[in-house]
């Protein structure tokens, strides 16, 4: 997952302060909306090649750069904005989503990402909204058309 960071983040990374700010930009898509949503923890819109991305106070991290397991990434958001959770209410399938870290002074140039994700499970309530979301289930996907199993390969069982 690791991409290579440009020299404007590396030095506002490094530097003792800067006045750079790094946005996650996420993007939710699902086949019964009309529209994606977009959005971003910034006090106003942000133009990412081409989309407008609107202003929500959410939290969302980095996954775990592990040898073992599925990352997942955790996420939470303010409920100020009845729009999310009525367009949540309305899911009948997978809601996937598209994470980029980006810079404030850069929207365009992507620093870490695109993620390609797909909402696991999402709880809200007056104050919040909040969920996880992990790898498209590509990797439980059968590969090949066989299957082991008792009946056929009993020697590996």
């Amino acid at each position: 997952m690791r991409s290579t960071l440009s020299t404007q983040m590396l030095s506002a990374m490094h530097a003792e302060s800067s006045g750079e700010v790094v946005l996650p930009l996420v993007k939710l898509t699902q086949d019964g909306w009309d529209q994606s949503i977009c959005i971003v923890p910034n006090w106003e819109p942000v133009a990412h090649l081409g989309e407008t991305y609107l202003p929500l106070a959410f939290r969302i991290g980095l996954p775990d750069e592990e040898a073992e397991g599925v990352p997942v990434l955790n996420w939470v958001a303010d409920n100020v904005d009845r729009r999310l959770v009525e367009a949540l209410r309305t899911v009948t399938g997978a809601v996937s989503a598209r994470i980029v870290w980006v810079l404030a002074s850069s929207p365009d140039h992507i620093e870490v990402g695109p993620l390609e994700m797909e909402m696991r499970a999402v709880q809200y309530n007056a104050q919040q909204i909040s969920g996880t979301l992990g790898v498209e289930p590509i990797l439980e996907a059968q590969f090949g058309h066989l299957v082991m199993n008792p009946k056929n390969t009993p020697a590996l069982f």
